[in-house]
């Protein structure tokens, strides 16, 4: 049988019609594929030669097919005529395999042999002895031993080659019935007739229908190839001068306007290029015209930059006068009503009222002092006055002493207070105590104030950065708790001035400066207050700084 042609598979690459000369997008397998005068040809030429290749392959794949199916139907109609000749051959085969006498068969042989394309016959009986034989395959092989009668009462295909078919027939008896017999005698095989016809009308009309289905296919190629050409051309020619528009714009032409012209698409783009250029030409205008008093401009922006400048120092100034004044005037009265308060609680003839009503005037007195501190030590640090005072400090010590401040309120509200030292910390560093001490405290009492179920933990550990200089330590600081938690658009703007977490009762008896002041403080020892926090699971910050090791 004849096999069907593979497919041809072609691959098309998409081009960007940006100019004449631009080349199609294409990946690195495909660049290593294609010849390099066909990466570098203008868009026109390698649009018509894929077309043309597309169409080639085409033609090819139709013509194939339609050899292919042509070539079917006339394989059918022929092995239906070899297997009818033989038939037929079998038919008036008879009386020669009866009586062993070739001369009966070998007119109708002769008569078979005139078929088209019939190459050779030969007549065998049932033990395989060749009876006749006529054509160049008179000494072909024995037919194999033939089937039962049922299954073989016609002609059926005994072998295909590459050039031709063999059709085997059997050679029954024809009983005819007679008075003389009771029952019809059945038929008897006698032998059987073999015919090889030859496949060369087969080739011949498969060959012609390839060659018709191909030169149609390739007309109507050339065809579409030259309307291809043609839409090419009205494509790239305005794209052409558009190209050429720019790269006289690129070349210091002002005036270059590309013409209007091509599909509608193209054409809308020549009247954006132009609409640009004229755009850019009235920027440039009023650029050499902004240019020639730009001097002026910046003389006088100068002076009011200068001027604001003075302003601002000398509202600076004014606001840390008026705020170091103010915090003296207001602590020198508020500590003698806090003096007198707690002389007047001393006088064992108060009663409960009056006792409370001290109370709050010193709790008052109290968070009012702590209030004027932190302006005032927030004023400084925001004026750059603030400084700090390295000296050597025993690290371990003063954590432990930080932690004792902070657990009686933390024993106050029931609730656990820890410290945890990584290893490796070093005993004596060189840091501002006062400030590491506020930082901690700040961070210590807003996680215990927040906390009501659980701890607090203060973590210390040394870290291990790259980055690390000679002679420092890098020391992370980790307060956590499992108080109530931030919200997430709360703790955007935490580490405001006067801003607060929590609900209203909470935030009673806060300035909202404490974590402002932490935040500062930590910048100007070189870190940065990070913050993770969920709502009703706690919450964790924590800083990094590098200290030097003292010794």
């Amino acid at each position: 049988m004849t096999s069907r042609p593979p497919l041809a598979r072609s691959t098309a690459a998409a081009s960007l019609p940006a100019a004449e000369r631009v080349q199609a997008p294409s990946g690195p397998w495909l660049q290593r594929l294609l010849p390099r005068y066909f990466r570098d040809a203008s868009f026109r030429r390698q649009l018509s030669v894929g077309v043309a290749l597309g169409a080639l392959c085409l033609a090819l794949m139709m013509a194939a097919v339609n050899a292919w199916q042509g070539g079917r139907q006339v394989r059918a109609m022929l092995m239906e005529q070899g297997g009818r000749v033989a038939t037929n051959l079998a038919s008036n085969s008879s009386l020669a395999l009866l009586y062993a006498a070739a001369d009966n068969a070998e007119e109708a042989v002769r008569a078979s042999l005139a078929f088209p394309d019939v190459m050779a016959i030969e007549i065998r009986d049932t033990r395989g002895h060749l009876l006749l034989a006529l054509g160049p395959e008179g000494k072909s092989r024995p037919v194999e031993a033939a089937p039962p009668a049922q299954a073989a009462s016609e002609a059926w295909l005994d072998q295909e080659t590459d050039d031709s078919w063999s059709f085997s027939a059997p050679v029954w008896t024809r009983p005819e019935p007679s008075p003389f017999d009771v029952t019809l005698r059945p038929a008897q095989l006698l032998g059987h007739v073999r015919v090889v016809q030859s496949k060369a009308t087969l080739h011949r009309t498969q060959t012609s229908l390839f060659v018709a289905n191909f030169g149609m296919a390739l007309l109507f190629s050339l065809l579409f190839l030259v309307s291809v050409r043609y839409l090419a051309l009205r494509l790239t020619r305005p794209l052409a001068a558009l190209s050429d528009a720019m790269e006289r714009v690129e070349r210091g032409e002002g005036d270059a306007r590309a013409p209007a012209g091509g599909p509608r698409d193209i054409e809308a783009m020549a009247h954006t290029f132009n609409r640009m250029i004229a755009a850019l030409q009235e920027r440039e205008a009023e650029l050499a015209a902004h240019r020639d008093h730009l001097e002026d401009l910046v003389q006088e922006r100068t002076l009011e930059l200068s001027d604001a400048k003075e302003r601002a120092e000398v509202a600076s100034r004014a606001k840390s006068q008026f705020l170091a004044r103010m915090s003296h005037e207001l602590r020198t009265p508020l500590n003698a009503v806090m003096g007198y308060a707690q002389i007047l609680k001393m006088d064992e003839a108060l009663t409960a009222k009056q006792r409370s009503g001290l109370d709050i005037i010193h709790s008052s007195g109290q968070h009012l002092l702590t209030l004027i501190v932190d302006i005032l030590d927030l004023s400084r640090i925001e004026a750059g006055k603030a400084e700090l005072r390295i000296a050597p400090l025993e690290l371990v010590p003063r954590l432990q002493a930080v932690i004792d401040i902070v657990r009686v309120m933390a024993e106050g509200k029931q609730i656990g207070l820890q410290l945890e030292l990584g290893v490796g910390l070093p005993a004596v560093v060189q840091a501002d105590e006062k400030r590491l001490n506020q930082i901690l405290l700040n961070l210590l009492g807003n996680a215990v104030k927040f906390t009501h179920v659980g701890g607090v933990t203060l973590r210390v550990q040394r870290v291990t950065p790259a980055d690390v200089e000679p002679g420092h330590v890098m020391l992370r600081f980790e307060v956590q708790d499992t108080g109530v938690g931030i919200a997430e658009d709360q703790a955007v703007r935490l580490f405001e001035p006067f801003e607060q977490a929590g609900s209203a009762e909470q935030r009673v008896g806060g300035t909202g400066l404490g974590l402002a002041i932490s935040r500062q403080l930590v910048r100007m020892m070189g870190g940065e207050i990070r913050l993770e926090s969920r709502l009703a699971q706690g919450s964790r910050f924590w800083f990094e700084i590098s200290v030097p090791t003292a010794g």
